[in-house]
């Protein structure tokens, strides 16, 4: 698969991400951490590792991750890059999912990369997250697609005298 290729596909995805899903979409909806605490240069370091991680376990044999840790990882990069960095669409792709697409086209990203996908995981559930697919998938969904409504939201700074 070609650069451009990948980063087309990477385009397709954020835009699937951010874009409130339909029911039939067969999408889980699990747990998210609570990811408050990460601001600034934190939530884009930590934000960078969940991108990473997504890649490569979508990109690399021997690193799959279940459809709920896959949830896990792209709504709480979701979380990271619209919410606490209040990122576009356009930038949260080209900042994160690019670069990240790009290292697949070097030989040892997989093996870099590929054990930390765990660890990654491991953090997200120690924050509060899971791996587990929340009962009520419908109100998942609601909760969800009201948080993306927020996120694109006209944000208002208030003044300070």
């Amino acid at each position: 698969m070609t650069t451009k290729t990948l980063l087309t596909s990477a385009a397709l995805l954020v835009a699937a991400m951010t874009a409130p899903p339909a029911l039939a979409d067969g999408k889980i909806y699990v747990q998210l951490p609570d990811l408050s605490a990460y601001h600034g240069e934190a939530a884009e370091d930590f934000l960078t590792e969940i991108v990473m991680a997504n890649v490569v376990s979508s990109n690399c044999a021997g690193y799959e991750i279940t459809e709920e840790e896959w949830s896990l990882l792209t709504d709480s990069a979701d979380i990271l890059a619209r919410g606490q960095l209040g990122l576009s669409v356009g930038d949260y792709d080209d900042r994160y999912y690019s670069p990240a697409f790009d290292a697949l086209d070097e030989a040892d990203t997989c093996s870099t990369y590929g054990p930390h996908v765990a660890t990654v995981i491991n953090t997200l559930v120690g924050l509060g997250g899971s791996r587990e697919a929340l009962p009520d998938q419908d109100k998942a969904y609601e909760e969800w697609s009201a948080m993306q409504a927020a996120w694109d939201a006209p944000r208002t700074k208030t003044k300070t005298k």
